[in-house]
């Protein structure tokens, strides 16, 4: 192979990026079951529950800060940062002889993560032209998929056949290989050099943090409808609320103000479809090892149909978005995503095929959605801002999924699980009626799900119909998108003639120049 092609270095360059994103994805389930089991050599402590969670958290909070401090300081300079911080986490992780000390390390470890995945999939919109995109993103959607859905499992055999360790130090390897390689073929780029503006950075940080911190915590310390809760959700959307009055004021804000309603759709779209599709991944898992064996490796091999499903669509999509538009695409996907929904309410838990065929079905339809979705916002940002609008859409799509789980999991313990016994409403005080009122709502959900089997399904018709009024929704986003891309033409990409990324601002798209909210 001729290694001194700049298109060949960049694509080198690209499956190093790709195998850091797969490390990191495989942390945030690494560990998910079977916590107490899996480090029994550590001293007994009430904090094994936040083993997951520190990572998830500083993970989902990194994305953000991470894709802006690319536009700032360019992509190979953060890349100088992001692994580091993973390999020597996990490191720590090792030598850990508590789970205080593991929680804490996790919680840097998913620091070094949250960067990573900024940096893969920024990179691909910094590093090649509109119309090369599309099968470079879906490179670095699958390695979050692989790394995602196969972390469990992975956790499980080292810990079984090794030590909880191992692990670590498998995900180290993974992510110092990944790292030399693209730290040796990426082409060195130059980020804006622009004033950073603080106070913006550390509000938008705040706000992810505590709303994934939300997701991680309720039913765990506290319910999803109690005080606690109404509480917290309430500090985030004034959270949200200032953030957003801070952006306007500011000359380089972390969060992207003044964005199209094609934007805002397509981030509500991420959101929506992550919590109802992607969220919906380990509740697919969770119905596996509950009407069939527990056998980890067996469930987690039932998700390569899941992959199988989704590879067709995300990669003929990808590559034919920026000539269609993602409208077409996200519509079929999001009908395909209801009927299947719709048939695993019938047939999932029948037996492990069709369980299998209710999981193929599931990732046909999110694989016209989420790979093309990824792109058709990247076809509309400026590359001096592409990691802050890559670094929010991945965000949100995180979020989304956590969310899915959050509800998910409200859903069984509080309704399906519960032996609720009915009995005559009390009128004797307004106080006594809402109580017996709620108490007879969830009374009647349990009688509808009248077994654990019954919950699932009920909850998965319930997602199906929010699917169906996503299709509605996508099928009103306009083809800014196709426009963008037909107004950019392959001299006024940001690369040369060699493949390398020019240096400077690129030219804003005619559909993305000005276009601010319409009313």
């Amino acid at each position: 192979m001729n290694f001194s092609d700049p298109d060949k270095q960049r694509a080198i360059a690209m499956w190093g990026l790709a195998l850091c994103l797969t490390a990191a994805a495989a942390g945030w389930m690494f560990m998910r079951f079977g916590m107490a089991w899996s480090v029994a050599d550590l001293p007994e402590s009430s904090n094994i529950d936040y083993i997951v969670p520190a990572y998830i958290i500083a993970e989902v909070t990194m994305i953000p800060m991470g894709g802006k401090l690319i536009d700032i300081y360019g992509t190979r300079r953060m890349l100088a940062i992001a692994p580091v911080i993973f390999i020597a986490a996990s490191m720590a992780c090792i030598l850990s002889v508590s789970v205080e000390m593991l929680v804490v390390f996790r919680f840097v470890q998913g620091i070094g993560a949250g960067l990573t995945l900024a940096i893969a999939y920024t990179a691909v919109g910094r590093y090649y032209p509109i119309t090369k995109r599309g099968r470079v993103s879906e490179l670095m959607t699958a390695a979050f998929a692989v790394g995602s859905l196969f972390g469990s499992a992975t956790g499980y055999f080292f810990t079984e056949n090794f030590n909880w360790r191992f692990g670590f130090l498998a995900f180290a390897l993974m992510m110092a290989v990944g790292f030399v390689i693209a730290w040796r073929f990426l082409p060195e780029d130059e980020g804006s050099k622009r004033k950073t503006d603080v106070a913006s950075l550390a509000i938008a940080t705040i706000v992810f943090g505590v709303a994934t911190a939300y997701t991680q915590l309720v039913n765990v310390d506290f319910d999803l409808l109690s005080i606690p809760s109404a509480v917290i959700a309430a500090l985030i959307i004034v959270g949200v609320v200032g953030l957003i009055m801070h952006s306007k004021r500011s000359e380089n804000p972390t969060i992207p103000v003044g964005i199209s309603v094609f934007e805002k759709k397509v981030l509500i779209l991420m959101f929506v479809f992550s919590l109802c599709g992607l969220g919906l991944i380990q509740y697919f898992f969770k119905l596996y090892l509950t009407y069939y064996e527990f056998d980890i490796y067996t469930a987690s091999m039932m998700f390569w149909l899941l992959i199988a499903g989704a590879a067709g669509p995300s990669m003929i999509g990808s590559r034919k978005v920026f000539k269609t538009g993602v409208r077409p695409w996200v519509v079929i996907g999001s009908i395909i995503v209801t009927v299947s929904l719709v048939i695993t309410h019938f047939i999932a838990s029948q037996g492990t095929l069709y369980f299998g065929i209710s999981l193929f079905l599931f990732g046909f339809g999110l694989g016209f959605i989420v790979n093309q979705l990824i792109c058709a916002l990247q076809a509309i940002s400026p590359r001096e801002d592409m990691g802050q609008h890559t670094g929010n859409l991945m965000a949100v799509r995180m979020v989304g999924i956590l969310v899915g789980n959050a509800i998910v999991g409200a859903y069984i313990r509080d309704v399906v699980q519960s032996n609720y016994v009915s009995v005559p409403i009390d009128l004797s005080s307004v106080q006594n009626l809402l109580k017996e009122i709620g108490g007879k709502f969830a009374n009647d959900i349990s009688e509808a799900a009248s077994s654990l089997n019954d919950g699932f399904m009920v909850s998965i018709l319930f997602m199906s119909i929010i699917t169906a009024l996503l299709a509605v929704l996508s099928y009103t986003l306009k083809a800014d998108d196709k426009e963008a891309v037909e107004g950019s033409e392959e001299e006024r990409t940001t690369f040369r003639g060699d493949g390398a990324p020019r240096l400077g601002p690129h030219p804003q798209t005619p559909s993305a120049a000005g276009k601010e909210e319409e009313g």
